[in-house]
């Protein structure tokens, strides 16, 4: 059920924010920056300001990667998805100059009506 139908405007507008894939991992990331903020409070108070530093530049570089992973499937999906496109107009064109031919041929090599 990958392309279901919503009828209501209002249910639409309401359950977009979950079916959109891009607006789910900004999501995703929020929590995990709000989380992260929160554990390196905790970490500069337990273990001091340097370690904390430290957490903090390998999050950001997770959030990093992340990211960029992200970016690097959409492109690989929409590379498949162009392949797939350029398949099927060279599919329609071949249909096409087959429709243009005439409908048999006889076999003294002149077109039959």
């Amino acid at each position: 059920m990958e392309f279901a139908r919503i009828p209501s405007v209002t249910a639409r507008r309401a359950l977009f924010p979950l079916m959109d894939e891009d607006i789910t991992a900004m999501l995703i990331a929020d929590d995990a920056t709000a989380e992260a903020a929160e554990l390196d409070s905790l970490i500069a108070e337990e273990l001091g300001p340097d370690f904390a530093e430290i957490d903090a530049l390998v999050d950001q570089a997770e959030r990093d990667f992340a990211a960029a992973e992200q970016v690097e499937s959409f492109r690989v999906s929409r590379e498949l998805t162009d392949q797939v496109r350029a398949r099927r107009a060279a599919r329609r064109a071949a249909r096409e100059s087959l429709r243009s031919l005439p409908g048999r041929f006889d076999t003294a090599g002149e077109v039959a009506a």
